[in-house]
């Protein structure tokens, strides 16, 4: 049974979710709309330094920036969270890749900004080998260019003439071809590689 948040908070006396927020041992954040980092919690500001105030694209090193522009912005469009690996740079310069989870934050229906997590990110076993991943087809790039400029499932299945269940079928075939679990991740990695174009 899906629980609703507020309720039990509620429950618990009006339990107050930003003190635990603020203790939470994982490196937690909220952005605006525009971009700028709005509040840490004690983790971020202890692993990263106090970045309240400043552009969140100043924490990434520049070759990541249009990445985490990508991230920010599919959030704000589409409403989506996102999950990707980013290197943020730490006190002192030094980059490290860490897992960023991020989930809109919304007022009235709007999104507003977003709420992130990061975490270490995992590194692959000793002796793991990446495979090399099938190319895509030229529809699995025409769904993926659409998926990059913000279009939903249904959307792509109208400008395309094809059933949504297609459109996920295809996007779940590219996500598996490039070794991603998200949309974001995927528009992402298909954009470092050269496959679609970021407007």
């Amino acid at each position: 049974m899906v629980s609703n948040l507020a309720a039990r908070l509620e429950e618990l006396g009006g339990a107050d979710i930003a003190d635990a927020l603020e203790e939470l041992p994982v490196r937690s954040f909220l952005v605006d709309r525009d971009g700028t980092i709005r509040w840490q919690n004690d983790a971020a500001r202890s692993g990263a330094g106090d970045l309240a105030g400043r552009n969140w694209f100043d924490v990434f090193p520049e070759s990541q920036t249009k990445d985490a522009e990508t991230v920010l912005a599919r959030i704000l469009c589409s409403g989506e969270p996102a999950e990707i690996t980013l290197d943020v740079r730490e006190p002192g310069g030094r980059a490290v890749p860490r897992e960023v989870s991020a989930a809109p934050l919304r007022e009235g229906g709007a999104v507003i900004g977003l709420f992130g997590v990061s975490v270490p990110a995992r590194k692959p076993a000793a002796g793991h080998r990446v495979e090399a991943k099938p190319p895509l087809t030229r529809r699995q790039l025409e769904i993926l260019q659409l998926l990059a400029e913000g279009k939903s499932t249904t959307q792509i299945a109208d400008e395309l003439v094809l059933s949504r269940t297609t459109v996920r079928n295809h996007v779940a075939h590219v996500l598996a071809n490039l070794g991603v679990h998200t949309r974001v991740q995927a528009i992402v990695a298909a954009s470092r590689a050269g496959l679609i174009a970021l407007g």
